[in-house]
């Protein structure tokens, strides 16, 4: 009897052409499906096979092959993500980055900065208004508020920095108007006072390189103080141009809580009341036993350009000679309403001009010693106008002049034996105004910006 011969279809597409792989091993022509037949050569069952690109194939159960894949590709994620921690976890505790590591971003705004002098040499102190910008918890950041520092002009090194008052305590005690403060170098007792209104006094000590609060301790023994201190005021001096505290004398107008006025002057530590104040200021040279010096100061004679013009251009300097009261009240303004005009107490001893009219807008004396007169003004009325520095001899003959090229405000002018120092503003409407540390030669009037005050910086932890 015959035997039949069943021809062998594909499983997948049912086609029955195909290509024999090897013994009882076939491959789909239609579908590429490969297939074999079982031990009773009748059964056909696919072939399941896994290109791995190399690696070795998964052989048997198709599932048990996709979870075995995914369970190591489950591990390697983790793998994954913990080492991802740890590298973004030891860039923001422990990272070797000197910038993040070892110092802080912070944004200043600068409430005073005037020179002193440290050890002979000519420094810059700064108050600055300080915020905190960086990625360390609220425990390592430093607060925010009011620090001062000590710069050297000629290398830029930072000699101090250190927090004055924090933002929470200022506001506790009221101390808040910072914006406000004035600042003033009393020659006589050779020392930096500030005031914040209302009834605050600080003392800048260039020496130990420290901002100390005297509100306190300043009238520890003046009984009239008791009550406290209500408003405090440097002494206006009478010409706020000519760059000299000659005009009133070096002290301090204070209200205490009883609403009672006294005027308090450091170098002599000597307290007066309203009536007593205006009393001594008028006292002949003969009553002030002695406590004199024979002392100068220059002043400006202004006029308009001419009969037809309200803008005063023409300028004269002139020499004041005058007995100055130690430390204590006077009232050396002898001048206030013109030259020919003579007012205020019986010390002057002689006046007269060092030089003729010469054309400037808006002229100021910025500085004024034994030996210079720093002149500040500009060439037109114009916004845009340069601001121009001029220095003279005491006998009025300029030495050079010098042209910033652009408006720049001058503040807080000091000298040593080569160089006039002095801070240099330059107002931007549209930011922040740029704080400049400036020096001009004596000899050449060779200007240099020495230092900037940067606003957004880094400061060591």
């Amino acid at each position: 009897m015959s035997t039949k011969i069943r021809p062998i279809k594909c499983p997948n597409c049912g086609s029955e052409k195909h290509v024999q792989l090897g013994d009882k091993l076939y491959r789909c022509k239609s579908c590429g499906t490969e297939y074999f037949l079982d031990d009773d050569d009748i059964t056909v069952h696919v072939k399941h096979h896994f290109d791995n690109g190399g690696f070795s194939s998964f052989n048997g159960n198709s599932n048990v092959s996709i979870t075995s894949i995914a369970k190591v590709f489950a591990i390697i994620g983790v793998i994954t993500f913990f080492l991802l921690f740890m590298i973004i976890y030891g860039l923001r505790s422990s990272s070797p980055s000197v910038s993040s590591r070892d110092s802080i971003s912070v944004e200043d705004t600068y409430r005073a900065i005037v020179p002193v002098r440290y050890n002979g040499r000519v420094c810059f102190f700064y108050l600055t208004n300080r915020s905190f910008s960086n990625w360390y918890s609220d425990d390592e950041t430093p607060p925010t508020g009011y620090y001062y520092g000590f710069i050297d002009p000629d290398s830029g090194k930072v000699l101090a920095d250190k927090l004055f008052i924090s933002d929470d305590d200022a506001r506790k005690i009221g101390m808040t108007a910072f914006h406000m403060l004035e600042i003033q170098y009393l020659n006589q007792v050779k020392k930096w006072y500030i005031t914040i209104p209302s009834q605050f006094i600080l003392e800048i000590d260039p020496q130990t390189l420290t901002l100390k609060n005297v509100t306190k301790t300043i009238f520890a023994k003046k009984k009239a103080m008791s009550s406290g201190i209500s408003s405090v005021n440097f002494i206006s001096d009478t010409y706020e141009d000519h760059a000299s505290t000659s005009g009133v004398g070096e002290g301090l107008k204070v209200v205490n809580n009883l609403a009672e006025t006294y005027y308090y002057f450091p170098a002599t530590d000597r307290l007066y009341t309203e009536d007593a104040y205006n009393y001594a200021k008028e006292l002949p040279i003969s009553e002030l036993n002695g406590e004199v010096r024979d002392s100068v100061f220059y002043i400006l004679e202004r006029k308009d350009a001419s009969e037809n013009s309200s803008q005063t251009s023409q300028n004269k300097l002139w020499r004041i000679r005058f007995m100055y009261h130690l430390g204590d009240p006077q009232d050396a303004g002898y001048f206030l309403y013109g030259m020919e005009n003579k007012r205020g107490d019986d010390r002057m001893i002689s006046h007269n001009p060092i030089t003729g009219w010469f054309t400037g807008f808006e002229t100021l004396i910025d500085y004024q010693d034994a030996k210079y007169i720093l002149i500040e003004y500009k060439t037109s009325i114009s916004k845009d106008a340069p601001t121009v520095l001029q220095l003279r001899n005491t006998n009025g003959v300029v030495l050079w002049t010098h042209s910033l090229e652009l408006p720049m405000k001058i503040r807080g002018i000091m000298r040593d034996n080569q160089k006039i120092w002095f801070r240099a503003t330059k107002e931007n409407n549209s930011g922040d105004d740029e704080d400049y540390i400036a020096s001009l030669t004596l000899k050449e009037g060779y200007l240099k910006y020495e230092y900037k005050f940067a606003t957004n910086h880094k400061v060591p932890k």
